[in-house]
């Protein structure tokens, strides 16, 4: 073990997780678009069934319970088929554009979340714009109390309605999540958020001016693209574990992957690109790395567009490539990442 986070197996103890009871995925989708301007998120979660998701996570050596998705149409129902959730606070008084769907559609995603973690289960979100991480992130933190996150971004998100250029929530979920802003109208279920101190950005290199000031004045965590530049994946992934667990306690992960972290040459199906970003190699590893401290409960992958993939044809398959993925690059790309998460190994 070298500090405390490479987890060398022995026989008796083959666990995937600390945390869970069973290696068993809850997989929600999130097929909405409300967050961003862009048409096409909300067709990721089912293009990622028809890549090959259910064969990818059952040879990974999971099972997976499928609980379709989040809709438009369903969220209603859905809602008075879940858990009562009573509201924590009076009528919001902040608004944001499409406030009131994303605030029902995330709430939905907070109590299916909650209860596949207190069910001891790895919670897979697919996405969907980045907005719903709201409502995965705090159901989970609901079961989870010590819960520490890794935000994987080109973007901080971190915007708050007062200063966000575009007024779209899926800039805004960080800093609504720990607490920079609050009382928002169709988020009045909202009681839980996480402390700062439990969150760390990877990969960001696009962020709004005023994003920088909110990040530096309330010293949040961050790994641009420079320290990844400077220091090696593998140095920032020791850096930002030990950060969020300096005494080796084992806390519970969630990672919140947006696929625009990665350069656009290996994830070009996106709606905000921006250059520069993590590799191939860079993002398997951090998946890879977090899935070897045995501490990982959950997953969102979001931002997957496919009516923005430059080629719309199955990827070419390489040597190597699992003959069970079979989508777009990004849809695939998308696939290996969760394979990577869920304990994948090169060797």
């Amino acid at each position: 073990m070298e500090n405390g986070y490479r987890i060398v197996l022995t026989p008796d103890d083959t666990r995937k997780s600390f945390h869970l009871k069973e290696d068993k995925v809850r997989v929600v989708g999130v097929a909405i678009k409300e967050g961003q301007d862009h048409e096409g998120p909300e067709k990721a979660p089912q293009e990622l069934r028809k890549a090959g998701l259910e064969k990818i996570v059952n040879k990974t050596g999971w099972l997976l319970q499928d609980l379709g998705d989040i809709t438009l149409e369903n969220i209603d129902k859905l809602l008075k088929e879940l858990p009562p959730l009573r509201d924590a606070a009076p009528r919001g008084k902040i608004k944001v554009k499409n406030g009131q769907t994303i605030g029902k559609v995330c709430k939905a995603l907070h109590l299916m979340a909650k209860e596949a973690a207190q069910s001891g289960e790895f919670f897979l979100t697919l996405g969907g714009d980045h907005g719903i991480a709201t409502g995965s992130i705090t159901g989970l933190l609901a079961a989870y109390p010590d819960l520490r996150v890794i935000w994987v971004d080109a973007h901080g998100d971190i915007n708050t309605p007062s200063i966000s250029p575009s007024g779209n929530y899926h800039g805004m979920p960080v800093a609504h999540m720990i607490n920079l802003f609050n009382n928002v109208a169709g988020f009045e279920w909202l009681a839980t958020h996480l402390p700062k101190e439990n969150f760390v950005f990877i990969g960001l290199r696009d962020v709004d001016p005023l994003e920088k000031e909110v990040i530096r004045k309330n010293k949040v965590k961050y790994f641009s693209m420079d320290e990844v530049e400077e220091f090696g994946i593998g140095k920032v992934m020791d850096q930002a574990l030990s950060y969020l667990d300096p005494e080796g306690k084992n806390f519970p992960i969630h990672v919140s992957w947006d696929v625009d972290g990665i350069d656009p040459q290996f994830a070009p199906g996106t709606g905000t690109r921006a250059r520069g970003g993590l590799t191939y190699r860079e993002s398997h590893y951090i998946l890879r790395r977090l899935a070897s401290t045995k501490n990982l409960v959950g997953m969102d992958l979001v931002e997957i567009n496919p009516d923005l993939e430059p080629k719309k044809e199955t990827r070419e398959v390489l040597h190597g490539d699992d003959p069970d993925i079979v989508g777009t690059q990004t849809v695939a790309l998308g696939l290996e990442l969760i394979r990577s998460a869920l304990g994948h190994k090169l060797v």
